[in-house]
């Protein structure tokens, strides 16, 4: 790679400074100018030389006597040697570096398209059964991978590709809406639910190939409730534990403080996926090449910032992938934002219709188990803290003026954090004047609020923040990345966060979460008094043993929130997912993405 990027950056370092419009000629040059374009030495100069004519790339004639100068005559297209690098990068993995490539001063433009109509080619579906090749998916992933360790999962991204590679003891089934057997194949409690005991399936094994034992189980259940702070994403999933031993090699029993029916609920959410003892020391998570390891139907060979590789895990419990290997390429900003149906990838995401999808492909919609919205830090000084200020907000919102000004075609108005099948009539959120004598009484006087946002929300926020303007708020935006907004110290700097939540199928657990999670803005932003009410509210729905009665409560304590508009609920958006007709069993899941076990290739389908 080296010895290309010095070729591309002689050639035209030299066609720019003798400004040659041909590349056809003899140009005078010295081993010292050369030496000086590439920032080395002579000597290496003169090695380079020697490597360039060896592979016919240039034509060197060096200078004879005193004043003759030496002429140099580029041979090879800096395109086709640029084009020929990235594939190979491509092939090795690393997209990133293949389009940083293209970011040379002075490189024809049209070597960018010729090589993204390449990828297309790349991506997709390869291999067929006959050839005896592995069936392999290649998809092109816009966003970065944050971590994929259960316990440590915060964003719905993350998330979606833990749940391929791991496991849990049950399983919450989201079309009977009931929890199945996973990885422990029975469980049971005592008469008020403070103990609860598991009995594991026999001949688990992990990807590494050892057998699950109790033991693994229990390691993991403990790692969720000591691993880091308060503020992180999990730990609160098992803190009225007392005690979690095993009884035998496949008996687990927890032991808790106080009644707990959701408490199976809550291992069978991710972030709690049973990974083996051996491997999860502390010691060796802490070694950046360490690959996860967990019990699902795909096991990991690949997690780098290039991307992720998925392959088929044959020694599955349950029913075992269609395809051999799923591989994900990360794409950079360069490429995601082209269109992407040009490309040929097979599969696409799509946010709000905004982009047409090939007459033959197939398409599939979701309303996400969601909500964007603003969060108020009720915990730093600021016009926020009043009542006053929140309330002017949510009269100039004009929510419906948004979904048409944004193109969010498909959205709706959000006053809750998950859609409702009979949305209730939207209150009027467009009235700057009222809003404007709210902040007179509240006693506003101009100060101005920081605001941050992550990329996904930068038309939300610039939409809100014009609308403040419009009363007179001043508003400071700051773009977050993931890793920032994960951080519960850098969130405390903000006043008002333009965020949002997503939840997985299991509704009364992840609307429990909202509240509890460490570093998720509901709860990082909320007072003492607030995090106390929540937490006693939570603990008395949990003594319930009416699976009905828990989930009505759970659904009205929205109202701790809403009486005092510490949030203001935005929009609920859709999802679509489109695809070429030949892949089948896409099943698209409530955090918008589709599970790979289930995906298959079928050639007989005629575009």
């Amino acid at each position: 790679m080296q010895l290309v990027l010095q070729y591309v950056q002689l050639k035209t370092t030299i066609m720019r400074v003798h400004n040659f419009q041909q590349t056809d000629m003899d140009v005078p040059v010295s081993v010292e100018e050369i030496a000086g374009y590439l920032y080395c030495t002579e000597r290496n100069v003169k090695i380079l030389i020697r490597k360039m004519t060896e592979m016919a790339w240039i034509s060197w004639t060096p200078g004879r006597g005193r004043g003759n100068r030496s002429t140099i005559r580029f041979l090879a297209s800096v395109e086709d040697l640029l084009f020929t690098e990235a594939k190979m990068h491509v092939e090795q993995g690393n997209l990133n570096s293949a389009m940083s490539l293209f970011q040379i001063e002075g490189l024809d433009s049209g070597v960018m398209d010729r090589f993204l109509a390449w990828l297309g080619s790349y991506f997709g579906y390869k291999g067929t059964l006959e050839s005896g090749d592995p069936e392999t998916l290649r998809l092109p992933m816009q966003m970065r991978v944050l971590t994929l360790d259960p316990v440590d999962v915060l964003f719905s991204g993350d998330l979606h590709l833990v749940k391929q590679a791991f496991d849990t003891l049950l399983y919450f089934n989201p079309e009977s809406g009931c929890l199945e057997p996973g990885l422990a194949h029975d469980w049971e409690c005592n008469e008020n639910a403070t103990v609860w005991t598991f009995y594991l399936r026999k001949r688990v094994r992990f990807h590494h190939g050892r057998e699950m034992t109790s033991a693994d189980a229990v390691f993991s259940l403990n790692r969720v409730r000591t691993l880091g702070t308060e503020a992180s994403p999990s730990r609160w999933l098992l803190e009225s534990v007392r005690e979690i031993r095993a009884v035998d090699r496949l008996t687990v029993r927890v032991e808790l403080d106080a009644p707990n029916y959701m408490l199976p609920h809550y291992v069978s959410c991710y972030q709690a996926a049973i990974v083996p003892a051996d491997v999860y020391s502390a010691q060796k998570v802490s070694d950046p090449g360490m690959l996860p390891v967990g019990t699902g139907p795909f096991r990991i060979t690949r997690y780098d910032e290039g991307g992720v590789t998925f392959e088929a895990f044959e020694n599955y419990y349950r029913e075992s992938a269609h395809l051999d290997r799923i591989e994900l390429l990360c794409v950079p900003e360069m490429v995601s934002e082209r269109r992407w149906q040009q490309l040929n990838f097979q599969m696409g995401k799509l946010s709000h219709s905004k982009q047409p999808a090939p007459a033959h492909w197939c398409k599939k919609e979701i309303m996400m188990l969601g909500s964007s919205m603003l969060v108020f830090n009720l915990r730093k000084e600021g016009p926020q803290q009043h009542s006053h200020f929140r309330q002017a907000l949510q009269l100039v919102l004009n929510r419906s003026g948004m979904i048409k000004e944004l193109g969010l075609y498909n959205a709706i108005p959000a006053a809750d954090f998950l859609p409702t099948d009979s949305p209730a009539e939207q209150p009027e959120d467009y009235q700057p004047e009222r809003a404007r004598e709210l902040l007179k009484q509240g006693g506003y006087d101009g100060q101005s609020v920081r605001m941050i946002f992550t990329q996904k929300n930068r038309n939300l926020a610039e939409w809100v923040h014009a609308r403040c303007l419009e009363i007179g708020i001043q508003v400071a935006l700051q773009e977050y990345s993931y890793e920032e907004m994960s951080k519960v110290e850098r969130m405390q700097c903000a006043d008002i966060i333009v965020g949002g939540v997503v939840a997985d199928d299991d509704e009364a657990r992840c609307l429990i979460e909202m509240y509890k999670i460490g570093n998720l803005a509901l709860r990082v932003y909320a007072t003492d008094e607030q995090r106390k009410m929540f937490d006693e509210t939570i603990a008395s729905i949990e003594a319930e043993p009416d699976s009905q009665v828990r989930l009505q409560r759970i659904r009205s304590m929205q109202g701790l929130l809403s009486q005092n508009q510490s949030v203001l609920f935005l929009l609920h958006t859709t999802q679509q997912l489109v695809y070429s007709p030949h892949l089948q069993g896409i099943s698209f899941n409530t955090l918008g993405w589709f599970d790979f076990k289930s995906i298959w290739y079928c050639p007989e389908i005629v575009d």
